[in-house]
Parts: C-alpha cells; sequence; structure tokens
C-alpha cells in the first residue's frame, strides 16, 4: 500500500474514532500511534503501517465500548463539573428560603423584665409583657426601652393579653380571673371569676363593648364567652369546638380557633351565631389579621394557613415548619411574623405567601408582636425582651 494511501487511511480512522470516544481517548490514541511508528525501522514502516493503524483502532474501540457499557442509559451515572451543579439545582429543596442563626437577629436592645416574660401586646403607647411567676403585667417605654410599670395581677397571667379602648386586660390561669388594668394609673380596678382552662395557651379580644375569650364550661374549652368591659357581667355562651384557646377579633366577626376539632369558627357578635366552619391542618391555635386575610399558625405541622374572609376558604398554605407547643403569629410592617421555641422569628411576605427568612437554634423564645416600627420577642427563658430592626434582617 502506497504511503499516501496509508496517510489517507490513517485521517479517515481518525476521523471515525474521533466520533466514538472522547476527546482524552483520541488524545491517547494517537500519541500510541506516533510512539509505535517511531520505533519501527524506516524500511519497515510501510509494512508494519497497516497493523499498527489497526491495532491502535481495535484498542480505541474496545476502550470506548467499556466506556459505553459503563454509562448505559438503565443506569445514568453521576455528572461532574458544571452539569452537575446545573442538576442539582433543579432539584426541590428541603427549605426554599433563608435560615439563619438567631445569633444573627438585628437585636437593637435586650431589655431585662425578669421571670419568665411571655405574652405581649402593644397599646397605649407601651409594649405589655406578662411575667406568670411573678403574678405581674410589665409595662414597657418603647422611647427609652426601660420598664416603666410593674402591675400585679392575679396568679400565673395567661392567655395573652387583651387591649381595649380604655383599658387592658389579663387571664389569670391560677387565679381564675379576668383582671381589668387602668393604663392611666397602672393598676387592676376589676375582677372578674371565670372558668377557664388551665393550659394557657391562647388570646383574649377585646371590642368597646365585651371581652371575648375561651372559657371551660363543660371540660372542653368549648364555650365563647362575654364580658361586659363596663360592669364586668358575664353573657350567655356561644358553643364552638373543643379545646379552643385562641380568640380574635377581625373583619367584623369573632373567630374562634378550635385546636381539637382542627377548625376555625366565625362568629357574629350581633347574633351570637356560628356562621362559617373553616376546617384547617390539625392543632392550630394562634392567629393574626393581616393583608386583608385571616392567618393560622397549626402547631402539628408549623405550618400557616391564610384564609380569604369573603370566601371563608383558606387559600394559601405557607410551609413555615415550626411544629410544636407554644408559639405565636402576628401582622406588622407588610409582613407576618412567626416565632416558635426553636425558631424565634420567621418572617412571610403577604404578597408572595412564602418565608423570606427563618432565625432558629434559639430556645424559650416564642411571643411576638409588631410595634413602633419594629418586632418585639420575649425571652422567657432569661425573662428579656427582645427589640428587633426589622430592616436589618437579612433576606431580602
Amino acid at each position: 500500500m502506497a504511503a499516501h494511501q496509508i496517510d489517507a487511511l490513517l485521517r479517515d480512522a481518525l476521523v471515525w474514532v474521533s466520533m466514538q470516544i472522547s476527546t482524552r481517548l483520541l488524545l491517547l490514541a494517537s500519541m500510541g500511534m506516533v510512539a509505535l511508528t517511531a520505533r519501527v525501522p524506516k524500511a519497515a514502516r510501510a509494512v508494519s503501517s497497516h497493523r499498527i493503524v489497526t491495532g491502535t483502532l481495535t484498542s480505541a474501540i474496545a476502550q470506548t465500548s467499556k466506556e459505553l457499557q459503563a454509562h448505559t442509559p438503565n443506569e445514568p451515572q453521576p455528572a461532574k463539573g458544571p452539569l452537575a451543579q446545573t442538576s442539582k439545582e433543579s432539584q426541590p429543596k428541603a427549605a426554599e428560603f433563608l435560615k439563619l442563626n438567631a445569633a444573627t437577629l438585628p437585636i437593637i436592645k435586650k431589655i431585662p423584665i425578669g421571670g419568665d416574660a411571655d405574652w405581649l401586646a402593644i397599646g397605649f403607647g407601651s409594649v405589655w409583657v406578662t411575667v406568670a411567676k411573678n403574678n405581674e403585667v410589665v409595662r414597657v417605654d418603647p422611647v427609652r426601652n426601660v420598664v416603666q410599670a410593674r402591675v400585679k395581677v392575679d396568679k400565673e397571667p395567661c392567655y395573652g393579653i387583651g387591649i381595649g379602648v380604655d383599658r387592658v386586660w389579663v387571664l389569670n390561669c391560677q387565679g381564675k380571673t379576668l383582671t381589668r388594668i387602668n393604663p392611666k394609673t397602672n393598676v387592676v380596678d376589676m375582677r372578674v371569676p371565670v372558668k377557664i382552662d388551665d393550659s394557657g395557651e391562647g388570646s383574649i379580644a377585646v371590642d368597646d363593648r365585651y371581652v371575648w375569650y375561651a372559657s371551660n364550661e363543660d371540660g372542653h374549652s368549648s364555650t365563647l364567652s362575654q364580658v361586659e368591659v363596663k360592669t364586668g357581667r358575664k353573657l350567655k355562651g356561644i358553643a364552638v369546638g373543643k379545646d379552643t384557646g385562641v380568640v380574635k377579633l377581625a373583619f367584623g366577626s369573632v373567630w374562634a380557633i378550635s385546636s381539637g376539632d382542627g377548625n376555625v369558627y366565625r362568629v357574629d357578635p350581633a347574633t351570637k351565631k356560628v356562621t362559617a366552619m373553616i376546617t384547617v391542618a390539625e392543632g392550630p391555635r394562634f392567629t393574626t389579621e393581616g393583608a386583608g386575610s385571616l392567618w393560622v399558625l397549626t402547631q402539628s405541622d408549623g405550618n400557616v394557613s391564610r384564609i380569604d374572609p369573603a370566601t371563608n376558604k383558606v387559600v394559601a398554605l405557607i410551609p413555615v415548619h415550626v411544629p410544636g407547643k407554644g408559639g405565636e403569629i402576628c401582622y406588622g410592617g407588610g409582613f407576618i411574623w412567626v416565632t416558635m421555641d426553636g425558631n424565634p422569628v420567621t418572617r412571610i411576605d403577604p404578597a408572595t405567601n412564602k418565608v423570606i427568612d427563618q432565625y432558629g437554634k434559639y430556645p424559650k423564645a416564642d411571643a411576638v408582636r409588631y410595634g413602633f416600627g419594629s418586632v418585639w420577642v420575649s425571652d422567657h427563658g432569661k425573662g428579656e425582651l427582645w427589640r428587633i430592626d426589622p430592616g436589618k434582617m437579612r433576606g431580602r
């Protein structure tokens, strides 16, 4: 075979091989041919050229076959480099929001409250904090970030704090009383005996005529009760679901959250009739009003249900992933704020129904309110009240 014919055969063979093997194998094959050719005496090259090409091609094809067998369609191999990164990013993530350590929260001030600082409320130019161990409600001045007054109530204030037109209201779990505080004097000026469950997980609501709360008339905390704000007179209760602890006033209705039934009861305050019953996830507890909706935190899964008051239907379920006992939820500054033991702050954007950021790895801080341009969280483990600057939080 002539030299030019051998060269043509070699070029054609290399083109064919390059279509079957990787660039790396092609380079190795070419280098092998050059090395072998160099070792053959000049006189014998014409005779052995065909064998060199044939042997090299056979070796390359065998190597390509092994590589193809190792990457069969039935057993896909993990990609490497940029392709692997793209594939990884396309997979669903466990958490589609920023998760940070609570130590990175932009806390402006930690105000010493003492005891087991817990339930919070905003009203009358102040932040109010219950301290069950000390049987008191502490009033905090947000201008100076200091304790303004300590108001002695009855034994173990619980079920949150109700802010009325001209009074502050607190239920006391062990004392079994409803106490009324005059914010002008910081003194209790009324005590009303009540039947309430000892658990103390809930909230009360106050309008210009009544205090609304869940009472334990039948042993199942399934009664929505009323007390006149002026006289303290109790009215006939309204039957709702069992294990009701949270009561909320919003959208012209009274909302009672039944943790035992997994339902949200909507009550007309004028007729005292249940007008709607909305089923959410198991263990609903705390609720807030904001962005034209009612938001309910469920303790079983730690997620938040958004209810449209126009249709009485759940229109969104926000995965927050903070299951557990306790917790709280509020609205302010254009966001929904959620707290739970272990995760003091989670921020939800109502415009997207998505969590923006979550701050975790801190126990015993699970009461939250928004007011005076700040987020307030009570740390009942250390007896402190945190004031957080939301403008400096790291989420978008």
